[in-house]
């Protein structure tokens, strides 16, 4: 036998010895106590999520060139094949190029052909007025180019306004989170110094005798939980203050919410421990109550205030990202357009030069050289209409492979630019599981942990094991929870599968083995403190202990407990 078979055996007798002790009643006045033994087991952390089976082989089609879309040859569920048409951007533009460059072509072959054939006086006026119209075109191109260099100057302008306003947004809203930092900070001292401060003594005792000894701890430990908050809650307000920024005011953010509500903690024990309160007069007892109430009342207006607050400077981040995307992209087009109006002047100015120098040669007559060089001209000019045919097959998106259309996300009329996905296409083989992890758990989450998987398709006792191979680092915000991609692959595949099924997911994040665990429901916790209750001799004791990883079912025990003691984890009333 292995030494791991061994360790499994005594780990199997251990549990029947706990299993066997969970109806042991031992019976004490009035009461018995239901106990498991300290054994050693698994712990085993889970993280479980639900997720959407989705092919491996999926490619989203983004289009190389802008434009509005004219054609959607296609709808969702619709299987195609190698090449066939799926979305087409409007052409015309570049139609029209086309049509300039195929005339361009056929007036060098023309050249080409007078010049070896000779010119005629009539060809002569012909080519003296083509000059003419060349120099036209030129001028109107240098007038295009003009007038995009101002339309970019407008753009960065508009860019730059974009900019001055988003910040000038941010600002206001990060002041008035700042602003409410302070009255925070003065409503939390002014609850703990002012409002709650007549029920305690000198020495934070309760000012008055209570009828409920768990009320009255609770009153005074809370108290000088808060007390304590106080400092750091003006500190980081103060911090928040003199940085003025988005990120010093997210974090004070977090520590002053957590003090108005360490204060509201601290309220809420005060407002129950004068329900117990004996001996005071009907008017003091009233008085204690109205300000605690108050302080209840401000502390909630505080919280709610600073939560408004917070989540207007996240929105007002979200926009001021969208207007300045949007000035950008305008700024951006501009800047194309230059571009093109100064390629224009290139080739109007290659125009010219060629008509001038069709002109010189007809006057001139033709030498082989010449010839040679018109011959050159009809290469250049067959080669840009080349490249504009290329150009013209990126107006249409089509299949790279055979597949199944899964979806259209764009309308028709409606404009992409690069990088917009136009289509997604799925293939019918392999698949993966798409899961959203929610911001809570996906710190626990890694690449590599190995994942339980049970199918809604199918019964609970069909498993299947798998393992995380990425997280998005990109959230996704759905009705306000943040979330984070996650995929799982399959570790085997199964024809059975189909894209589109809902997994059941148990992400293994953490695990330890053998090592020394009680019951989660054995465990008690007050304020600063971890114990559970042994019995022993008929009798029950508190132990504090120090523990490990926690599961659904066990706690890991550092410290404070020994292997096969009895933990009470419920007690039933007789």
């Amino acid at each position: 036998m292995s030494k791991r078979t061994r360790i499994i055996v005594i780990v199997t007798l251990i549990a029947a010895v706990a299993a066997g002790a969970v109806f042991l009643y031992v019976r004490r006045g009035k009461s018995s106590y239901e106990t498991e033994v300290v054994s050693r087991g698994d712990v085993v952390e889970q993280v479980s999520v639900t997720g959407s089976i989705t092919p491996v082989s999926k490619i989203s089609l983004q289009p190389e060139a802008s434009g509005k879309i004219v054609d959607i040859a296609v709808k969702e569920g619709d299987q195609v094949k190698t090449g066939d048409l799926l979305v087409k951007i409007d052409s015309r533009d570049v139609e029209s190029r086309i049509a300039s460059q195929r005339a361009a072509v056929d007036g060098a072959r023309a050249m080409l052909r007078q010049l070896q054939e000779g010119a005629t006086p009539e060809e002569l006026k012909v080519a003296s007025a083509a000059v003419d119209t060349a120099r036209a075109q030129l001028d109107a191109a240098v007038s295009a180019k003009d007038s995009a260099t101002t339309t970019l100057a407008n753009a960065n302008d508009n860019l730059a306004n974009a900019r001055l306003k988003a910040d000038t947004l941010l600002q206001s809203r990060l002041y008035s989170l700042v602003l409410d930092f302070d009255e925070a900070v003065t409503v939390s001292t002014d609850v703990i110094n002012h409002l709650t401060d007549q029920l305690f003594t000198g020495s934070d005792f309760l000012s008055f005798t209570s009828s409920d000894s768990q009320a009255e701890s609770d009153a005074v430990s809370t108290r000088m939980t808060a007390k304590a908050a106080l400092p750091s809650v003006s500190t980081a307000a103060a911090s928040a203050k003199a940085a003025n920024t988005v990120a010093a005011a997210a974090a004070a953010y977090a520590d002053i919410v957590n003090g108005l509500k360490t204060a509201k903690t601290h309220a809420d024990a005060c407002a129950k421990v004068l329900n117990y309160a004996v001996g005071l007069s009907s008017t003091t007892l009233a008085s204690y109550q109205l300000n605690v109430s108050t302080a209840q009342n401000s502390l909630n207006a505080a919280i709610s205030k600073l939560n408004a607050d917070k989540n207007n400077l996240d929105l007002q981040q979200r926009l001021n990202e969208t207007d300045i995307k949007a000035a950008e992209i305008s700024r951006d087009n501009a800047q194309a357009a230059l571009v093109s109006a100064g390629h224009g002047i290139d080739t109007s100015r290659s125009a010219l030069d060629q008509a001038q120098a069709n002109y010189e040669l007809k006057k001139t007559g033709s030498r082989q050289e010449t010839i040679d060089a018109q011959k050159a001209q009809v290469a250049s000019a067959e080669a840009a209409l080349s490249g504009l045919m290329t150009e013209l097959s990126k107006r249409s998106i089509t299949a790279p492979f055979d597949a199944i259309v899964t979806n259209i996300p764009v309308e028709l009329g409606e404009t992409v630019q690069p990088g917009k996905t136009v289509a997604v296409l799925n293939t019918k083989d392999h698949f993966e599981i798409v899961s959203n992890v929610s911001e809570v758990d996906i710190a626990r989450v890694a690449v590599g942990q190995p994942v339980n998987i049970t199918l809604d398709a199918f019964s609970s006792s069909e498993k299947w094991t798998g393992k995380v191979i990425s997280i998005q680092p990109a959230e996704k915000v759905v009705e306000g929870v943040i979330f984070y991609e996650t995929k799982i692959v399959f570790n085997e595949d199964d024809p059975r599968l189909k894209s589109g099924m809902t997994a059941n997911l148990d992400i293994e994040t953490s695990r330890k083995d053998g090592v020394l665990r009680i019951p989660l429901r054995g465990l008690k916790e007050k304020p600063g403190r971890k114990y559970v209750e042994v019995l022993s001799g008929g009798k029950v004791a508190e132990k504090d202990i120090v523990t490990g990883l926690e599961s659904n079912d066990f706690v890991e025990v550092k410290s404070g407990l020994n292997e096969g003691e009895a933990v009470v984890i419920a007690t039933n009333g007789k």
